[in-house]
């Protein structure tokens, strides 16, 4: 399901020539070496081994707007250094880092002694995340915490899918590929909770970036309102109506939006086809499938029956 992304040339200052950032992100690589991808459906998962070489944007190249992904980057041998919209982080072996290329200003990969590198690469595009980007934003470009909680849970999914001996079958792929979404998505969410990271001058951004946080956990609760939002983060109602108003959407329209966004991707999903359509409505916080099936329809042009039929069998 991810196409091949086409980005904006880039410059290797090592060899003075144009080069592109589909060493981190698409099918073919001038500077690879070697290595394979599996496929996961929603996501993409490259194991690449790389020579040594620093690529920095061209000034008079923008991003595109196909750049619209978020990528995880985990060196298994060798050590990146990344300049993202001006913070620099080293990304060491066995350490984890998430970015998206919209902003990433220069990438140094750097080998250990070695002819080559070898990062292990995950991308996923930014609609597949339940996450808004201005949630997600200041959790990216650096390292993320690898070493208990979830992001361990992160790291070692990643690592053992990496695995050379794995062999997937397409649908387990596109199974995999779901839970790696969800851990992403566990893993970003506990970070903006637990520790958030506001961005500067803005604490009702900080907040908002909170508050959807907690939504995303709370999605399957049908009783999630705003009423019982704003009682956990201790603000009124109304202040809560207006942190969302100035992102152009109410409380209640994002988190069907986000109930939708998850039916529709367990409606997709091969491995729940014996599920019926009212326990994947009641899984994600809808009390009716009446209700479910017209707001499926308002939001993807289909009902949730027409949606699963027209998928591919596998």
């Amino acid at each position: 399901m991810t196409d091949r992304l086409r980005t904006t040339p880039w410059r290797d200052r090592r060899t003075g020539t144009d080069s592109y950032p589909e060493i981190i992100a698409a099918d073919e690589c001038d500077l690879s070496t070697g290595g394979r991808v599996v496929d996961l459906g929603v996501a993409l998962l490259r194991i690449m081994r790389f020579r040594p070489v620093c690529l920095q944007r061209e000034t008079h190249h923008p991003p595109a707007h196909d750049e619209d992904i978020v990528q995880l980057i985990l060196p298994m041998r060798g050590t990146v250094d990344a300049t993202w919209a001006g913070r620099h982080d080293t990304v060491n072996e066995g350490d984890l880092y998430a970015h998206d290329l919209t902003h990433l200003e220069e990438m140094n990969l750097q080998s250990d002694g070695r002819d080559t590198l070898e990062l292990a690469l995950v991308t996923i595009p930014k609609p597949v995340l339940p996450l808004p980007d201005d949630a997600m934003t200041p959790l990216l470009g650096q390292g993320m915490p690898v070493d208990t909680g979830v992001g361990a849970l992160l790291k070692r999914f990643i690592q053992d899918l990496a695995n050379e001996k794995l062999t997937l079958t397409p649908a387990d792929g596109q199974r995999l590929g779901m839970v790696l979404v969800d851990l992403v998505t566990a893993c970003f969410s506990s970070l903006l909770e637990s520790s958030p990271i506001p961005r500067p001058g803005s604490q009702p951004q900080a907040l908002t970036q909170r508050i959807r946080a907690t939504i995303q956990r709370h999605l399957h609760d049908p009783d999630l309102s705003p009423r019982s939002i704003a009682a956990a983060h201790h603000i009124s109602v109304s202040y809560l109506h207006r942190l969302f108003q100035q992102h152009g959407h109410t409380v209640s329209a994002w988190i069907r939006d986000q109930r939708l966004q998850r039916a529709r991707r367990d409606l997709a999903d091969t491995a729940l086809i014996n599920i019926p359509i009212h326990k994947i409505a009641t899984r994600w916080g809808f009390r009716r499938a009446a209700d479910f099936s017209r707001a499926f329809r308002t939001a993807y042009g289909q009902s949730p029956r027409q949606f699963r039929s027209s998928l591919p069998s596998t």
